[in-house]
């Protein structure tokens, strides 16, 4: 059935079984991005789908791969996207297969790339993300006005962009992060949002303090963050069932655990709808597989939502399970 002839004009078609389910008759990659957006809305499972596409290729293919659709068929098929099925174990087919198909986005991938990376890639590339461009411009700061704590602090993040930010304690991670959230102001340089010098659309999750001062459900701490004009009841349980903590939703906020806490955390900060997310050391208090969970959770985020996020970690475990790239703040300095 996924192998007939397309539709007029429909440029994507996609099968359950023999059921038509998604059809597209855009063009370049945008039919796939709004077929990820189609399977993530409904909870579809991806290796039941049979996709006809009329070009593919690698770029195409490398979106197919990480999805998981489970068979591929095209009209016209690049080498490239058939060595990316092939190595990736994709059951696909082609009515021509030509060298490379003319369009920029076949040499930015390798058949050997990492779909997930690919993925990213070609997010970024079509301007599908939802996080802003993050400039730290020659920050200066000290606490006794002599010695520099922050001594031309310069850095880039672009819209998407996933970072971890290292340093040995003392080496002004904390008070970097306090200028960047303008509650410290630095002796001199800039910090800019989207090419603004006021702080918007930015959510931060600091490492957990327990407390106990007064009753408050995990539902009512998300709620909070909500912006207001928004359907509260309905953008927290999307937040919560987003991190998976929606059954959470009627516990006292200040007796969950660490793992619970952070996924109710991350739940708040994407209920506000941020396209910059900072984090200061949220897993420090966690045990071994309530870590495992929450960088799960958040690589997970970084691909479905991608903000931009920066995180500051010296958790070595946990910066191995995300794999992202390093800056290193060491004597005042980004190395």
């Amino acid at each position: 059935m996924y192998r007939d002839k397309l539709r007029d004009g429909h440029t994507l078609e996609v099968f359950s079984g023999e059921e038509l389910v998604f059809s597209s008759s855009g063009r370049w990659l945008h039919p796939l991005f709004q077929l990820d957006e189609f399977i993530r809305k409904n909870g579809i499972d991806p290796h039941q789908l049979s996709l006809h596409d009329s070009i593919t290729g690698i770029a195409a293919a490398a979106i197919c791969v990480y999805l998981g659709i489970g068979h591929v068929h095209s009209d016209l098929m690049s080498e490239g996207a058939a060595a990316m099925f092939s190595n990736n174990g994709v059951d696909f087919s082609y009515g021509h297969l030509t060298e490379r198909i003319k369009c920029i986005t076949e040499t930015m991938i390798s058949p050997d790339d990492p779909p997930a990376e690919s993925y990213i890639k070609l997010r970024k590339k079509a301007n599908l993300t939802s996080g802003m461009r993050l400039e730290v411009k020659d920050i200066v700061f000290s606490y006794d006005g002599r010695r520099r704590l922050l001594d031309g602090v310069s850095f880039i993040l672009n819209p998407g962009d996933t970072v971890i930010l290292k340093g040995e304690n003392g080496s002004g991670k904390t008070t970097l992060l306090r200028i960047i959230l303008s509650l410290l102001r630095p002796d001199s340089g800039s910090v800019l949002f989207d090419g603004s010098p006021v702080l918007h659309d930015t959510a931060y999750i600091k490492q957990r303090i327990a407390s106990d001062s007064f009753p408050i459900t995990a539902g009512e701490v998300v709620s909070l963050a909500v912006p207001m004009g928004k359907d509260i009841k309905a953008e927290t349980e999307l937040a919560m069932r987003r991190t998976g903590s929606f059954d959470l939703r009627d516990r006292d906020y200040f007796f969950l655990s660490g793992g619970e806490a952070e996924k109710v955390d991350l739940a708040r900060a994407l209920a506000s709808e941020p396209r910059l997310l900072i984090l200061d050391e949220p897993a420090a208090s966690l045990d071994r597989a309530s870590r495992d969970s929450f960088a799960s959770l958040l690589s997970s985020l970084a691909f479905s939502e991608m903000p931009t996020i920066l995180l500051v970690s010296h958790d070595p475990y946990i910066d191995q399970a995300l794999g992202w790239p390093e800056l290193r703040l060491q004597d005042g300095r980004i190395l």
